[in-house]
């Protein structure tokens, strides 16, 4: 599956094989409104013999910034996401390496952490602030998996606010009601998990009044293609049911493991109808995809809808696409 029409990221000057960074700007509407986890960055080497890019650097976390950067994810607004373990900031230190190279690279990361670990930890928790307004980070983007909020979540986005960096709030949509309202207004950034087709009722909806919200809608453990046309149609309906003012987003949950570059082709199935399974430059493709047609109609990726209908039918007759 290609992206038919990339968004060419920005890189750090001189980089070999990367476009140069355009010129600053506080406009986002020329970037696709899309979130993606970072690529699996253990292995440097592997990554770019993976994503076919033959230069890559000592550090394996630079590297995945930079390949998912090439793929064409936008390097603003904190796109790309880092779990962050709390109970582990000696872990942090390679996390925080880009100041000698490209400095600017931080403003395409959010870090991820669950909202246990932020309220249970609150000294290590000021601590990863300051380290991420330091390496100038964007933003920081807590998880919860309950369905009911702890109102000290709004200190919590109050102090990444202070700090420089932008909020965001990671729920399951039973989180949508009246007695956490308050809670998710404090967060400019709402991600609501719609996997498996879920769709928000319009009396869930409207408690959000957030500039932003993420519909995590591709499964980043899925090694099966997306549905395009369905997640689509999804997205746009719950748009449609949100106040004028929100900005929608395409999502992907979940991280990405190694498996996700290193994907076999399929044994369960017969010479004829082996397929490479989806890894990750697959599901982040799905997402721009997505993101293309969300904002600017799905003619502008009709052959990635095209070929994701074809390969459908191929699966449905047993057939290669």
């Amino acid at each position: 599956m290609s992206n038919s029409t990339p968004n060419l990221p920005p890189g750090p000057p001189g980089a070999a094989g990367l476009p140069s960074r355009p010129a600053a700007t506080s406009d986002f509407s020329q970037f696709l409104p899309v979130q993606v986890p970072i690529l699996p960055w253990k292995n440097a080497k592997l990554l770019s013999q993976a994503l076919g890019d033959t230069v890559y650097v000592s550090s394996a976390f630079a590297t995945a910034l930079r390949l998912e950067l090439q793929l064409g994810v936008p390097a603003q607004r904190g796109e790309i996401g880092v779990r962050i373990p709390l109970d582990d900031p000696a872990s942090w230190s390679e996390l925080f390496c880009l100041d000698d190279t490209a400095p600017q690279l931080g403003r395409a990361l959010r870090a991820e952490v669950s909202a246990r670990e932020m309220l249970e930890k609150p000294q290590t928790s000021a601590k990863l602030l300051s380290r991420l307004a330091e390496n100038n980070w964007y933003g920081l983007e807590i998880e919860v998996p309950g369905e009911n909020l702890d109102s000290q979540l709004i200190q919590v986005a109050r102090r990444a606010a202070d700090a420089g960096l932008h909020p965001a709030l990671s729920v399951l949509p039973g989180a949508l009601h009246s007695q956490n309202q308050g809670i998710m207004s404090a967060f400019e950034t709402i991600s609501l998990d719609l996997l498996n087709g879920y769709q928000p009722r319009r009396e869930q909806l409207k408690y959000l009044a957030t500039q932003r919200v993420v519909g995590k809608i591709i499964d980043a453990k899925d090694s099966e293609r997306t549905n395009l046309e369905a997640s689509l149609e999804t997205l746009v309906l719950m748009r449609s049911k949100l106040d004028s003012q929100s900005e929608v987003a395409v999502g992907i949950a979940g991280h990405f493991g190694l498996e996700s570059l290193t994907l076999p082709l399929r044994e369960d199935l017969d010479f004829v109808a082996r397929t490479r399974l989806a890894g990750a430059r697959e599901k982040i493709f799905e997402a721009l995809d997505l993101a293309n047609a969300l904002t600017q109609g799905k003619t502008t990726v009709a052959s990635a809808f095209v070929a994701d209908v074809l390969s459908r039918a191929g699966k449905a007759t047993s057939l290669p696409v």
